[in-house]
């Protein structure tokens, strides 16, 4: 094609590429320093792990939970031997009826300076509950009335004497 210019020749001095805000040495070093942390921060979780695994917990042999050790076993003799089985209650219905019985027994027996819940249901029926007196407020002005108000201090609005 004639008259054409080879794209080589072609040069635009405003779309030309800035080299001062791309630097490829500057992005060369910060890979490398990127690198040289994450191998040091290997080697340092690798010194971590060599330290702690010396302690580990040695494994419990299978028969601990039979046997008991001596160190738990007190002088005198085996703790399951000493104290003695949970005793379930054979007929806890009637255990709880005698505890009610029992605390129904001491709210109506009338001891010496006191009284039972009977005498103290009739004291109640016959004289009512005891009712305090209402609190006595002090008077309060009312605010914008204009009664009682010195003129010009009815909070906005005119006082009565002054139409």
């Amino acid at each position: 094609m004639e008259g054409e210019i080879p794209l080589e020749q072609v040069r635009h001095p405003e779309t030309m590429y800035e080299r001062s805000d791309l630097n490829s040495h500057g992005i060369f070093f910060f890979l490398i320093a990127l690198a040289m942390v994450i191998a040091l921060i290997h080697v340092i979780t690798w010194g971590f792990w060599r330290y702690f695994a010396h302690d580990r917990l040695t494994p419990v042999p299978r028969n601990a939970a039979i046997v008991t050790p001596a160190s738990q076993v007190s002088p005198k003799g085996d703790p399951l031997l000493r104290f003695p089985a949970p005793q379930l209650r054979p007929d806890p219905v009637a255990d709880l009826n005698k505890f009610q019985a029992t605390v129904e027994g001491q709210l109506n027996s009338p001891e010496a300076g006191r009284t039972t819940v009977e005498q103290a249901i009739d004291a109640l029926a016959k004289n009512g509950l005891p009712v305090r007196p209402p609190p006595v407020l002090a008077p309060r002005a009312r605010f914008g009335s204009g009664d009682g108000t010195p003129a010009g201090s009815g909070g906005g609005t005119e006082p009565k004497g002054n139409k």
